[in-house]
């Protein structure tokens, strides 16, 4: 159960700083806006969620669904992340 509430904390923070990473455009396409990765952060940001429920209410029942729930959590959480850092364009992190 607090590993599925890490992975849930983890995924929030990264999608979180994913927000001010800059992006690298493409010469044939314009820019994107700027908050072009809000609706995906958010989106999967809920999503991911539903799993992380799933295994805190059935924590004491039993772990029928656990395994089922870590591989939902996990994918989803590395799907989200990889929308929101490539949703409008190939980000590149500036040092």
């Amino acid at each position: 159960m607090l590993l599925a509430i890490g992975i849930l904390l983890a995924t929030w923070l990264l999608m979180g700083l994913a927000q001010g990473i800059p992006t690298l455009c493409a010469f044939a396409y314009p820019c994107p806006a700027p908050d072009v990765r809000v609706a995906p952060a958010f989106l999967f940001g809920g999503l991911v969620t539903a799993p992380t429920l799933a295994l805190i209410l059935t924590a004491r029942v039993g772990k029928s669904w656990g395994a089922l729930s870590y591989v939902v959590l996990v994918g989803l959480a590395v799907i989200g992340l990889g929308a929101v850092l490539f949703s409008g364009g190939f980000t590149v992190p500036f040092v």
